[in-house]
């Protein structure tokens, strides 16, 4: 963005004899103490709890109302380490989906997994430009929101917006690739954020198939912000979708 660029012992204990004991057993005794008190440590702090969706979405993300697209707050998590990630979801549409992605938050933004079959030799390469879009224009039928903590954010936003290129859907591997398929800047209030359309190719038992997602850099002064949507299989994502949600989405930080 023009200024929003920016920015996953039974045994019992034996005296050992002060000449005899070695620097393996005292170097293993500490490394066992840690492993010890990590385990504790991480018991009594989690690195990553569930919240309240609605209530996070408003406090992080300034969303107050009503979402298009029939989208509802479903789930949301935040990390020890200042991640904060949340799903809405479309319940009529995503109830008529067989074998959905399944969301994986993590620290590094959101994902979601796409169960593809075995993996084929990638030398050979396959025109996926055959696949039949099922439909177009339509809207996404999942969609989360992330927030980054500043010692992170310009690290993960970048991973997710630089360094894609665009390649030849027709000579890809048979096995299938995410690629990109669209990118650019869309107007968000006083900001131009840049997004990227991604493809992702595969197959499972009954052919090759792909899925849409997209993602826009919402990063904003001291916000280091991405909006990832999701459609379902063989259903074309589109950047209008996506400018009708940031109308919804406040450009100022929340109070």
């Amino acid at each position: 963005m023009n200024q929003s660029t920016p920015v996953s012992s039974g045994h019992t204990a034996e005296r050992a004899d002060p000449e005899r004991e070695s620097l393996g057993g005292i170097v293993g005794m500490g490394l066992g103490l840690m492993m010890i008190l990590s385990v504790g440590v991480m018991a009594l702090f989690p690195t990553a709890r569930d919240t309240d969706a609605a209530s996070l979405l408003s406090a992080t993300f300034g969303v107050m109302g009503d979402l298009p697209y029939g989208l509802e707050p479903v789930r949301a998590v935040s990390f020890a380490t200042g991640e904060q990630l949340v799903l809405l979801r479309d319940p009529a549409r995503s109830s008529e989906e067989d074998n959905a992605p399944r969301w994986l938050p993590s620290k590094s933004g959101a994902t979601w997994q796409i169960r593809f079959g075995k993996e084929i030799s990638k030398i050979e390469t396959f025109d996926w430009s055959t696949i039949p879009v099922a439909k177009e224009g339509q809207p996404p039928v999942e969609v989360a929101l992330a927030l980054f903590p500043a010692k992170t954010a310009k690290k993960i936003v970048q991973a997710q917006f630089n360094g894609i290129h665009f390649e030849d859907v027709t000579q890809l591997p048979m096995a299938g690739k995410t690629v990109p398929v669209d990118a650019g800047h869309l107007d968000w209030g006083p900001f131009e954020a840049p997004y990227i359309q991604l493809r992702h190719y595969g197959r499972d038992a009954t052919g090759p198939e792909f899925w849409d997602t997209l993602r826009v850099n919402l990063t904003s002064g001291s916000q280091a912000r991405v909006l990832y949507m999701r459609w379902p299989r063989g259903q074309a994502g589109h950047k209008d979708r996506a400018i009708e949600l940031l109308a919804a989405l406040p450009a100022e930080e929340p109070l």
